[in-house]
């Protein structure tokens, strides 16, 4: 689609790509990384799934991940802690600064300064406070991310379309309760994966570690939080990932009490694969073994599984006008907001 609508030429992807995956160690996690508890319960559920339904789930075992010498206790997608993991540290930024690169930390991007249409200066702020005017020698390269590289644009006076159409991955969490102890976090993070054979989501198996768990996969408070909390190690997390529609903009500053900086509208598309992922997710947590389920709604559902009930919540779900307000949505790896065409592109109009 980005090829053949957008008029990008992405003919040389696959091949950027492998270059890519061999510089940092792309490869299969090993069998010591993997918690054994986890993935015997995952693959039951995948199987089960499987045998239960028309739609099938491609399995992916195990995950690939960009490491060097797994121990089975590191490669967390949030941090690095045994210095294994081929993470931008580690890699491209000591190689660029061995080729003469310098990099300035804590430094911030305001905006740059144009004449003509050609940028002639950046100016920086330090973390002091302090601001500075660089001299553009040869490009200015926006590589900030969605939101903070649509913030430069803007604060630079670019026109047009700059922040639009921003995109991601929903990512919901999911608890299952089991029996028998699990201990989860034993082993790498993310280990596992099945995917929709209809691409609507993606399911993985992770964990977080006690505070960030209850934080992000307890929707509940109080007692009941503190109930759930007591069985950390009879609990392992699925999780689901949802390709978005491009319905996000992101706004020209943050919101004060929140400091979510774009806002988002669900499209009719969207919907329908959340409640997709939702029941298929209790479907796996069942045929995993587990005897409760625990979603990240608002508020909070506890579900005890079983064919019957997972019935029940598929039905109120398909009726239930879905907003952003009801879930509990982490927004993982954003992508937009300034869209990239081709000239001989339809959607001309619409870039940056």
């Amino acid at each position: 689609k980005w090829q053949d609508e957008y008029d990008i030429d992405l003919s040389t992807l696959d091949e950027e790509y492998n270059k890519i995956a061999g510089e940092i160690e792309i490869k299969e996690l090993e069998e010591i990384g993997i918690n054994k508890n986890v993935m015997s319960r995952f693959k039951k559920g995948v199987e089960g799934f499987n045998l239960s339904s028309d739609e099938k789930l491609k399995s992916i075992y195990p995950l690939k991940a960009n490491y060097r010498n797994l121990i089975g206790d590191e490669n967390w997608n949030l941090g690095n802690k045994r210095l294994t993991k081929r993470t931008m540290l580690e890699t491209y930024l000591p190689w660029s600064e061995a080729r003469g690169v310098k990099i300035i930390s804590n430094t911030t991007g305001i905006k740059y300064f144009a004449e003509r249409n050609k940028a002639q200066s950046v100016l920086l702020r330090m973390d002091n406070g302090d601001m500075k005017k660089v001299k553009v020698n040869k490009a200015v390269i926006v590589a900030g991310g969605v939101i903070s590289s649509s913030h430069f644009l803007m604060r630079s006076g670019v026109g047009g379309n700059v922040g639009n159409s921003m995109s991601c991955n929903f990512a919901f969490p999911a608890a299952f309760q089991y029996d028998e102890i699990i201990n989860a976090f034993d082993g790498n993070q993310i280990t596992l994966g099945a995917l929709d054979e209809k691409n609507r989501a993606i399911f993985e198996t992770y964990f977080n570690p006690p505070a960030s768990f209850a934080l992000a996969s307890v929707p509940f408070y109080f007692e009941r939080r503190e109930e759930m909390m007591k069985n950390y190690s009879r609990l392992i997390n699925f999780g689901a990932l949802i390709g978005s529609e491009p319905n996000g903009v992101i706004q020209k500053k943050t919101d004060i009490l929140n400091g979510q900086a774009f806002s988002w509208e669900l499209g009719d598309i969207d919907r329908e694969n959340i409640r997709y992922a939702l029941t298929a997710i209790s479907k796996l947590g069942y045929y995993s073994g587990a005897n409760k389920g625990i979603l990240a709604t608002k508020p909070g559902l506890e579900i005890n599984l079983s064919l019957e009930n997972i019935d029940k919540f598929e039905k109120s779900l398909r009726e239930y006008p879905l907003r952003m307000d009801d879930l509990l949505i982490g927004t993982a790896h954003p992508q937009g907001g300034n869209i990239l065409v081709g000239d001989k592109s339809k959607h001309k109009s619409r870039r940056v």
